[in-house]
C-alpha cells in the first residue's frame, strides 16, 4: 500500500477550511447589504443563542435582540470572521411562526430581501 503524503492532509485541510468560511458567510452578508449596523446592542439583548440563517446553523454563537426598530443579529465574536452585526427592520420581516416543541419555543422569522434588476 503506497504511503500518502503528509502536504496532502495540509492541503485538503486548508481547502476545506476555506470553502467553509466563504459557505458561512455567504447568506450573512447578502443580508448585511441591507441591514447591517454599526449600533450597539440593545438593552433587550440575548447570548450564545442558536439559529440558522440561510443554510447555516450557528448553534450557541448568535446574539439577539429586539427594539423598536427591529430584530438585532450579531455573532460571538470569536466566531464572526467579520460579519457584521445585523439590524432587520420590521417592515421586512413577513412572518413569525412560533414552533412549539415539547418545553422549548422556538421562533421562525422570514424576512424580505429585496433584489433589484440592472436596468439597461
Amino acid at each position: 500500500m503506497p504511503h500518502t503524503p503528509q502536504w496532502i492532509y495540509i492541503v485538503f485541510l486548508t481547502f476545506s477550511t476555506i470553502v467553509m468560511i466563504f459557505l458561512f458567510r455567504h447568506d450573512w452578508n447578502r443580508l448585511a447589504k441591507l441591514y447591517r449596523t454599526k449600533e450597539a446592542p440593545p438593552q433587550n439583548f440575548f447570548r450564545m443563542q442558536s439559529g440558522s440563517v440561510g443554510l447555516v446553523h450557528y448553534k450557541g454563537t448568535l446574539n439577539v435582540g429586539i427594539t423598536a426598530e427591529g430584530i438585532y443579529l450579531s455573532i460571538f465574536p470569536l466566531f464572526s470572521f467579520g460579519l457584521t452585526p445585523l439590524l432587520i427592520p420590521w417592515s421586512a420581516i413577513r412572518k413569525i411562526e412560533r414552533l412549539n416543541l415539547l418545553t422549548n419555543f422556538l421562533f421562525s422569522v422570514f424576512v424580505c430581501i429585496l433584489v433589484r434588476q440592472k436596468s439597461n
